[in-house]
């Protein structure tokens, strides 16, 4: 589907956002109009990264073949998949995504093999990124109107089975955060809300590399010193 994969690379660091196409249900998919007005905004001037962004198709042969592809081929800083939910009313970040369970036929009438993305592959994956902080500065960003909660179900569908395959290449550099549905918040305000969550993710991955995390204990930040795989020395406050 539509990419911006033939953008001139540069040695900016990579950041890759995809969205999905329509599937049933969903004919105006709001996280490919999200993924669009992103790409025509501001981010890249913002953040000094190259932005490359790509629309999904609903299928899980699909995924499974380009998601690896595009980590090998744009090395990418960091990877944020973009889903719609139907149900939800606010951003929701997804902190971990599963292995088993994919049940629901896609677009071509498919279920993965055995209902799993790897037969070999853990249970359970969760990101290094801190959603819990990312939350908490989203919902206190002035210019943004959508709630921002931090959620442990993906859903089982193609939104989990591709933020697992993400993970499994880099835990520390992955994210997938689901949309409403564009007849409850506009696209420019999805897109809003989105670009702020992704500049959070961003510098939150940056201080990684350097070598430290901030976090929040108790309403104040403080720095974590932490691993080269992206995970803290000692063990940081649960989220509130």
């Amino acid at each position: 589907m539509e990419n911006n994969l033939s953008a001139v690379k540069d040695s900016k660091p990579v950041i890759f956002v995809t969205g999905f196409g329509p599937f049933a249900g969903h004919t105006i998919n709001a996280s490919q109009s999200a993924v669009e007005l992103l790409a025509k905004g501001n981010l890249e001037e913002e953040l000094g990264v190259r932005l490359v962004t790509e629309i999904l198709e609903v299928e899980y042969n699909y995924v499974k073949k380009t998601v690896p592809q595009r980590w090998k081929e744009l090395v990418p800083k960091l990877t944020i998949h973009v889903g719609v939910s139907g149900i939800s009313e606010t951003l929701v970040l997804e902190q971990l995504a599963h292995n088993t369970g994919y049940v629901r036929v896609d677009n071509c009438g498919c279920v993965p093999q055995n209902a799993v993305c790897y037969p070999d592959g853990s249970d359970v994956i969760q990101s290094s990124i801190r959603m819990d902080l990312i939350s908490s500065a989203v919902n206190k960003a002035t210019c943004v109107k959508l709630p921002c909660v931090k959620s442990t179900d993906p859903g089982r569908f193609l939104c989990d089975f591709t933020f697992y395959l993400s993970l499994v290449e880099d835990k520390c550099r992955s994210a997938f955060i689901h949309v409403p549905t564009l007849n409850k918040f506009s696209a420019e305000e999805i897109t809003a809300a989105l670009a702020t969550a992704i500049k959070e993710m961003y510098l939150q991955v940056v201080e990684m590399d350097n070598g430290t995390k901030v976090v929040e204990v108790n309403g104040n930040s403080t720095t974590n010193q932490v691993c080269q795989n992206g995970e803290p020395i000692e063990q940081v406050a649960a989220a509130v």
